[in-house]
């Protein structure tokens, strides 16, 4: 047992150490190490009972748990991916584009959270290695439903298709929407609940403050990005985010939502590399762009059937030109597993659908529209799956005719 909290021990001290780039040849490194597990021996003889210690393994890897008081989970998770497309997009984004006729490992990621002290301090971690980022680093306190505390990094709840972990989805990647109207993640605070849970009126609410220039930048301009969320839970209690309705709920499941940002800063549009710009703009000067959007979207699972649906408006002031623009998008995305209706199918069988849009009259004359069916094999649900889906994206890069016919078979697996 000892042997295997050492292991968990290593794990995390060399995930710590080289994210901060420190050789291996540093004795600092070493004496690290050597003295965490020292405190470690410390720790267990003052106790006198290692029994308490206890290791396991569930649906969020490795799980270490110590005297009731400190829990970590450890997982590891990978996509690997193979795409094939007639035209490459210019608005290329490295973590959900693939080159033409390339094997990719897309995403390979480290999760660690858990709690600390007390169940209800709760902290989260993820490390991307392909890219080398660090991607979320969060606390929450969460001693009472209906008001929760958190701070850090992470995936701002604006639109649920970018807040759903890539794992959980249901196509190999996101609509061609999401790029255009995602706020992606932020350092920033945040309060948030469920209320009159077990009741008509069951609701989810997010408030929070961010600095507003995108993953692990500072606030350098003086202004922050305002974020609200109201969430009607109309199944009476909130349903997990993920695609699929893989557990074949007997009862409707979901909910409709609504969702506003208002933000000052250099930038358009948000992914993963951090604030960019979106097609028709360019990177501005500090607060040159005022932006408000919108959101109302909507989720029902029930009976292995499973519908989902996002309306963006973005208004876009550029204060510098002293010209207003608006974008409007959004995506309608449905699944079924036909082994509900037809036996003989096979139940880990899920075929799905999507049509997806998204609209510049200022700069453009033509619509981006993706149209896109395909299926998922669901091994071990979404811990273990099979997608595959075909793509035709008509107006690509808001070119008239500039048309795409994009396939994509991917391997997920997290353990």
């Amino acid at each position: 047992m000892l042997y295997c909290v050492k292991v968990f021990q290593v794990i995390i001290l060399v995930f710590i150490l080289s994210y901060k780039g420190i050789a291996q040849e540093d004795t600092s490194a070493v004496d690290l190490i050597k003295n965490s597990n020292d405190s470690l021996k410390h720790l267990m003889a003052r106790n006198n009972n290692p029994s308490k210690i206890d290791i396991s393994y569930g649906s969020r890897g490795w799980v270490l748990e110590f005297n009731n008081k400190f829990m970590m989970q450890v997982q590891w998770r990978m996509q690997f991916r193979f795409e094939s497309q007639s035209e490459e997009p210019l608005f290329f984004i490295p973590e959900e584009d693939a080159l033409d006729g390339s094997f990719n490992i897309q995403r390979a990621r480290l999760k660690v959270g858990g709690y600390a002290y007390k169940p209800y301090n709760k902290y989260y971690l993820e490390y991307d290695f392909p890219s080398g980022y660090l991607l979320n680093w969060e606390f929450t306190f969460a001693r009472l439903k209906y008001l929760q505390f958190k701070l850090g990094q992470w995936k701002i709840h604006y639109n649920t298709e970018r807040y759903i972990s890539s794992g959980k989805q249901q196509f190999v990647e996101r609509s061609v929407s999401n790029r255009f109207f995602t706020v992606d993640r932020q350092i920033g605070i945040m309060i948030k609940g469920d209320l009159f849970e077990g009741k008509a009126a069951s609701g989810s609410y997010n408030l929070g403050l961010f600095n507003g220039n995108g993953r692990m930048v500072q606030n350098d301009d003086g202004k922050f990005l305002w974020f609200a969320r109201y969430q009607w839970n109309f199944s009476r209690h909130p349903i997990e985010m993920s695609y699929c309705d893989i557990d074949r709920v007997t009862k409707p499941q979901g909910f409709l939502a609504f969702a506003y940002v208002h933000n000052e800063s250099a930038y358009t549009g948000f992914s993963s590399e951090g604030g960019g710009v979106l097609p028709g703009y360019i990177i501005g000067e500090k607060l040159q762009y005022l932006i408000n959007q919108y959101n109302a979207e909507f989720m029902l699972k029930y009976r292995g059937f499973s519908f989902t649906s996002e309306n963006h408006v973005k208004k876009i002031n550029d204060r510098k030109e002293e010209q207003i623009s608006r974008l409007y998008g959004g995506y309608y995305q449905a699944g079924y597993f036909p082994g509900e209706a037809v036996k003989f199918i096979p139940g880990p069988l899920e075929f799905i659908i999507r049509y997806a849009y998204v609209s510049n009259d200022t700069f453009f004359d033509y619509n981006i529209n993706e149209y896109s069916f395909g299926f998922n094999w669901f091994f071990k649900g979404h811990l273990n799956k099979l997608s595959a889906d075909f793509s035709y994206i008509e107006n690509q890069d808001f070119v008239s005719r500039e048309n795409n016919y994009r396939f994509r078979i991917q391997w997920d697996v997290s353990f």
